[in-house]
C-alpha cells in the first residue's frame, strides 16, 4: 500500500472519529461542543452529510436556526448533481425540519433519476407533512410501481391514509409492508397506532411487542406501549413507562430536566416543581392530583398556561402558581433553580395514581373569581328562570380522524326543546355560523355571554361555568373545566382512550356521567339519550 492510500486512510479514521465525538456530545445535549467537533469534520470533508446535519440539529438546539439554514442553502447550491449526494441533502434537510428545501433538493434528484425509489418516498413524507396528501399518495403510489417489494413505501403509504378515514386500505398497506419484511420495527409501530385508532388495543399491543423485540430502544414504541397498557387497565405498567412520551418528543413541551425528576422518594422537606403539559384538557385532568402533592411536599411550586394562573392560585394558596416560562435546566435557559425536584404533571399522577384504588371518590373543585361569579349570575338570572345547561360540542382542532369524537350543534335540538332549560354556550371556537342557523331554521336560542372570550379570558370562562346546573361535551377543555369546577357533567367521547385507565368513565372526575361516541352512532340519538338524562338529574 503507497504512503499516499495509508494517509488517506488514517485521514478519514480521524474524521470519523470526530464525528462520533460531535455524536456523543450530541447524544449529551452538549450541543456548542457538538458543533465544534461537526465543523472540524466538515471543514476536512466539506461533502459530509452527517457533520453537515448534526451541526443543523445543534445550530437549532441553541437557537440559531437561521444559520442552519443557511449552511443547507449554500449547500444545495454546490453540491454535486447526482442523485445519491441529492438524496443525502435532501435527507438532511428534512432532519432538521427545512422541508422546502428538502422537497426542492428530492426534486432534483427525480429529474436525475426518475424511477429512484427512496427519493420517491422521502419526497412523499416531505409532501405530506407540507399538506400535499395526494401527491405524496401519488409519489408513494409511484415508488410501489417502480418496486412492488418496496415495504417501506407500503409502510408509508399506511402512514399517511392513518391520516385520513381510509383506514382499512391502511390496515392493508401495513400488512402488505410486513409480509414483503416484518424486520421494520417502524412498520409494527405505526400499525399499533392504526389498531388504536381502530379501537383494537389487544392487536396494538402485540404489534408494540413485537416492533420492540426489533428495536428495543424505540422511544416511540414505548410510549405508544405506555399509552396501550394504560387503555387496557394495566395502569401501574402504563405508567412505569409514561415517561418515553417525553423522550420522543410525543408529550409537549419538552423540558428535560437530568437528575432533577421526581421518581416518587420522599418530598416533605423538599420544593418540588410540577409543569403543565400538553393542553389545557390534559392540564385540567392532571391538575386533581395537586392536593395530594401539595399534602406530602414541603412546598409545591406549580408552572401552567398563564390563563389559568389566577384559578390555580386561588385553588391552591399554599402553592406558588406561576406563568409556565418552558425553560429548563437540560437545555441551559433556566437560570436560578428554585426547587429540589420536578416533574410534568403526569408523572406526578404517575407517582400519585398508581392504580385505579388510589383515586378518590371526591375531589375538590378549583375555586373560580367570586366577583365574576356574581356578574355571571346576575346575566344569566336575565334569561329567565329554570335550570342553566352550559354546551360544548366540536374542538379547534378537527380532521378526518378526530371528526367522529364530535357532534354538530343542530343535533342538540332535543336539549334546547327540553321544558324551562336555558342552553348556554361554552364553547371557546367561533360558533357564529351555527348558531344563527339553529336560530332562523328552528327558532332555537344559544345564549351567549355578551362580551366574555371563552378562549382568552379563561377566568370568565370558569365563573360562568361554575354557574351552571349542568355541562354537556366532548373530550374538550369547556367539559374538562366544568368537571374540575365540581359541576355535573356528562361527557361523550371514545370508547377507550388511556385516561380512562380501563374503565367506563374518566375516573379523575369520579361523578361524570361518560356516553360513547364513533363513526356509527347516531348523533341524533345520543343526544336525545343524553338530553334525557340531564332533565331526570336537573328534575332531581
Amino acid at each position: 500500500m503507497s504512503g499516499l492510500s495509508k494517509r488517506r486512510i488514517a485521514e478519514d479514521s480521524e474524521i470519523e472519529k470526530k464525528f462520533a465525538q460531535g455524536q456523543r456530545l450530541q447524544s449529551r445535549d452538549r450541543f456548542a461542543d457538538a458543533e465544534a467537533r461537526y465543523r472540524k469534520v466538515l471543514a476536512a470533508d466539506p461533502a459530509h452529510i452527517g457533520a453537515l446535519t448534526g451541526i443543523c440539529q445543534c445550530l437549532i438546539a441553541q437557537e440559531r436556526a437561521p444559520e442552519a439554514i443557511e449552511l443547507l442553502d449554500h449547500a444545495a447550491e454546490t453540491i454535486p448533481a447526482d442523485p445519491a449526494s441529492l438524496f443525502e441533502l435532501g435527507t438532511a434537510c428534512t432532519v432538521i425540519g427545512y422541508r422546502h428545501q428538502a422537497r426542492a433538493v428530492y426534486r432534483r434528484a427525480l429529474e436525475l433519476n426518475p424511477d429512484h425509489t427512496s427519493v420517491l418516498i422521502n419526497l412523499a413524507n416531505v409532501e405530506n407533512d407540507l399538506g400535499e396528501t395526494q401527491n405524496a399518495v401519488d409519489l408513494l403510489s409511484r415508488a410501489i410501481e417502480v418496486n412492488p417489494n418496496a415495504a417501506r413505501a407500503y409502510s408509508n403509504l399506511g402512514k399517511i391514509l392513518t391520516g385520513t378515514s381510509l383506514v382499512e386500505e391502511a390496515l392493508s398497506c401495513y400488512l402488505r409492508a410486513i409480509e414483503i419484511d416484518p424486520r421494520i420495527s417502524q412498520t409494527w409501530t405505526n400499525l399499533a397506532a392504526l389498531y388504536e385508532i381502530m379501537g383494537r388495543f389487544e392487536d396494538a399491543l402485540e404489534a408494540l411487542r413485537r416492533s420492540l423485540t426489533l428495536n428495543p430502544e424505540c422511544d416511540a414504541a414505548r410510549w405508544n406501549l405506555a399509552r396501550t397498557l394504560l387503555t387496557l387497565g394495566q395502569v401501574e405498567a402504563g405508567w412505569d413507562m409514561y415517561g418515553f412520551g417525553f423522550a420522543c418528543r410525543e408529550r409537549k413541551p419538552y423540558r428535560p430536566f437530568p437528575g432533577l425528576i421526581w421518581a416518587g422518594e420522599d418530598i416533605k422537606d423538599k420544593t418540588i416543581m410540577v409543569w403543565r403539559e400538553q393542553g389545557l384538557g390534559d392540564d385540567l385532568i392532571f391538575s386533581t392530583c395537586y392536593s395530594d402533592l401539595i399534602a406530602r411536599a414541603g412546598h409545591v411550586i406549580i408552572e401552567t398556561d398563564a390563563r389559568l394562573v389566577p384559578l390555580y392560585q386561588r385553588t391552591w394558596p399554599q402553592a406558588t402558581v406561576r406563568a409556565e416560562t418552558l425553560a429548563s435546566t437540560g437545555l441551559g435557559n433556566y437560570g436560578e433553580v428554585d426547587f429540589d425536584l420536578t416533574a410534568p404533571a403526569g408523572l406526578v399522577a404517575a407517582q400519585l395514581r398508581r392504580n385505579l384504588d388510589a383515586f378518590p371518590d371526591h375531589i375538590e373543585g378549583l375555586q373560580p373569581d367570586p366577583e365574576r361569579v356574581a356578574a355571571c349570575r346576575d346575566w344569566l338570572a336575565t334569561l329567565g328562570p329554570g335550570p342553566k345547561v352550559g354546551i360544548a360540542w366540536t374542538s379547534a382542532k378537527v380532521n378526518d380522524l378526530r371528526a367522529p369524537n364530535y357532534t354538530a350543534l343542530a343535533d342538540w335540538i332535543p336539549l334546547f326543546k327540553a321544558q324551562n332549560v336555558s342552553v348556554v354556550n361554552l364553547q371557546y371556537t367561533n360558533v357564529d355560523e351555527e348558531a344563527e342557523a339553529l336560530a332562523r331554521e328552528h327558532g332555537l336560542t344559544l345564549h351567549r355571554m355578551p362580551d366574555l372570550d371563552l378562549f382568552g379570558d379563561l377566568e370568565g370562562a370558569a365563573a360562568l361555568t361554575a354557574c351552571m346546573d349542568a355541562v354537556v361535551g366532548p373530550s374538550s377543555f369547556p367539559l374538562m373545566l366544568g368537571s374540575a369546577l365540581g359541576r355535573p357533567c356528562f361527557h361523550y367521547g371514545q370508547a377507550r382512550i388511556w385516561t380512562k385507565l380501563g374503565t367506563d368513565g374518566l375516573p379523575w372526575f369520579p361523578t361524570m356521567r361518560c356516553y360513547t361516541i364513533d363513526r356509527s352512532t347516531d348523533r341524533a340519538a345520543l343526544a336525545a339519550r343524553i338530553t334525557g338524562d340531564v332533565t331526570k338529574f336537573l328534575a332531581g
